[in-house]
């Protein structure tokens, strides 16, 4: 990954008040989880989704902010693999990847083990978003200063307050469709006083950052984003794609490893007549012919292979869907 490295050396000094209770660390061998709670499970295979560029705008993008959106954007990664409900795919190092692909094909790197093209898994959904809120004063004791994203002090706080808000986009990257719009805030309040310096005025993802109050009421935030992702994903139905179709049976683009399982059954479609804006092009609307079912009897790490029956004219071909219903 190349997104800005999330362990910046902070040194944490927590002080609480009399009243509050005190949060043991975890050590820097034991990272913090990012989710403060499970996610319920998806029915069916899982669904790959990717994530890309979260900004900094509203009130936390003066001037002399840095922007936090890369920092949030891998956190936001790593509790989408958390809570083991989707297949989270790389997409920030993709160029690095590509480079690889072509050392290969250059012959500069030889083996079995060098990456091809055409072997990357997509993305079915792509999460974006904004950081529209990320903010912290200090109302308090001794000189109380303010927190602020763009200094080179993260927290010197008697009590602190302030908000955490993200908008979280999740999008169709078949159609790029925005399937869901949703805002996460959370509140911070508490006694805590600390943190002497961070990175780039990034006071982001320690252990020491997750037992602040901004470090708490991000992965509140983020959580609340997740648990979003995983009910929605869940009232869609997940889509494959036919590979080879070879006879009666009909090879599918995954297996084990996403999933499937010997004995489900995916109805086959095709996209038929699909409506588009004149104007931007977007995809307003798809119809989808169905053709058949197949019921998958074999399924390997990457692929599966079922039987077909088809209930509609028309014999299926590679490119055409299969789908599990929710």
């Amino acid at each position: 990954m190349t997104r800005p490295a999330l362990a910046f050396g902070l040194s944490a000094v927590l002080t609480l008040a009399a009243a509050a209770p005190v949060l043991a660390a975890p050590t820097d061998a034991t990272p913090a989880k990012v989710l403060t709670q499970g996610m319920p499970s998806i029915p069916g295979p899982r669904r790959t989704i990717a994530v890309g560029n979260f900004d900094l705008m509203g009130p936390a993008a003066t001037p002399s902010a840095t922007n936090v959106g890369g920092p949030i954007a891998a956190l936001m990664e790593t509790a989408l693999s958390e809570c083991d409900c989707v297949t989270v795919v790389e997409r920030d190092a993709v160029a690095q990847i590509i480079n690889e692909m072509d050392l290969a094909k250059s012959n500069v790197t030889t083996g079995s083990s060098a990456p091809k093209p055409g072997n990357m898994i997509p993305a079915q959904y792509l999460v974006v978003g904004s950081i529209t809120d990320y903010t912290a004063s200090g109302a308090a004791t001794g000189n109380g200063g303010g927190f602020s994203i763009g200094g080179s002090t993260a927290l010197t706080l008697g009590g602190s307050s302030g908000d955490v808000a993200i908008d979280v986009r999740l999008v169709d990257t078949t159609t790029g469709v925005v399937i869901k719009t949703f805002k996460v805030r959370r509140k911070l309040s508490s006694m805590n006083v600390g943190l002497s310096s961070s990175y780039k005025g990034i006071p982001v993802a320690t252990n020491g950052f997750f037992n602040t109050p901004l470090g708490d009421a991000t992965r509140r935030a983020l959580t609340d984003a997740v648990l979003q992702i995983d009910q929605t994903l869940a009232a869609i139905p997940w889509r494959g794609q036919v590979v080879k179709a070879d006879g009666g049976q009909l090879y599918v683009n995954a297996g084990a490893e996403a999933g499937v399982r010997v004995g489900d059954q995916l109805t086959v479609e095709r996209v038929g007549e699909t409506l588009t804006d004149p104007a931007t092009g977007a995809v307003l609307k798809q119809d989808m012919m169905q053709l058949g079912v197949v019921t998958i009897t074999d399924s390997e790490p990457k692929y599966a292979v079922g039987s077909y029956k088809p209930i509609a004219t028309g014999d299926p071909a590679r490119g055409d869907y299969v789908v599990a219903q929710p």
